[in-house]
């Protein structure tokens, strides 16, 4: 590719070995940054759920997408961000509940997040090592997503400890489950404490911002040296879209991949 082309890169249905369900494929779509090149890597690596929702407005939620191509394309050109991957992981469709939830809650078939996450660690990431020059050291490996792939994120992160070292949760689903999430973290804080970003939307209502502020409060590490590894942010215009996603993006990028 050109120097000042990015691309993006698709792999349909992806076979699992450890999804449950009658669709044990996933289709991925990688981001590769202007100017990519093996013996230029390895990039640091971020993992974003729900690609559906990523790149591709016919393949979005009523056709809005986080943008990530143009957002990851301005920032690398700024020197903002590091040349970085992206991998999107598409949703399993009727399999998002019973993939993204940690518990099983009141919905026959959910809580299956444990088979989610091996998915990720022991298919997804080992594929892209293989195809691609990526990280997947603790520092150079993020994980993210919105909604019930923001509570699927720090889900992951807890049943893989010490595997992902950035974290992006917007708008995370905390609710679910009278919040189990949080009484996951409580019985086993991640270590080390991952660098992320939390946020939510004003507009979401106030359950849903003190849901989030909890969770970054639990996330951040109890040494005054390393608060400023967690960063919670309101949105006062925020509302439960990719829309307001997208547009929180840039400043979650900035936080997690500034240069040193």
């Amino acid at each position: 590719m050109s120097a000042g082309a990015s691309e993006l890169k698709r792999h349909e249905a992806f076979h699992s070995t450890c999804l449950a369900g009658p669709n044990p494929t996933r289709d991925l779509t990688i981001y590769l940054p202007p100017g990519y090149a093996e013996t230029d890597g390895p990039y640091p690596l971020l993992v974003l759920h729900d690609g559906q929702n990523l790149f591709d407005p016919a393949r979005a939620f009523n056709g809005q997408t986080w943008h990530v191509q143009e957002t990851a394309d301005a920032l690398i050109a700024a020197g903002a961000i590091l040349p970085m991957v992206i991998a999107g992981v598409d949703h399993g469709g009727d399999a998002r509940i019973a993939d993204y939830t940690p518990t099983p809650g009141n919905q026959p078939g959910a809580g299956q997040l444990d088979r989610h996450a091996r998915f990720l660690v022991d298919e997804v990431l080992p594929f892209l090592a293989r195809t691609y020059a990526v990280r997947t050291d603790v520092d150079g490996l993020g994980l993210g997503g919105s909604s019930l792939g923001g509570l699927a994120t720090i889900g992951v992160a807890t049943v893989e400890p010490g595997r992902f070292g950035r974290l992006i949760a917007m708008s995370p689903s905390v609710w679910w489950d009278r919040r189990a999430i949080l009484r996951w973290l409580r019985r086993r804080p991640l270590t080390p404490r991952p660098r992320a970003w939390i946020d939510a939307g004003a507009k979401e209502g106030a359950r849903t911002v003190r849901d989030a502020r909890d969770l970054a409060d639990l996330l951040r590490p109890t040494d005054i040296r390393g608060r400023d590894a967690v960063r919670f942010v309101i949105d006062p215009d925020g509302d439960h879209s990719e829309t307001s996603w997208a547009r929180r993006l840039a400043d979650a990028l900035r936080f997690l991949y500034a240069p040193a």
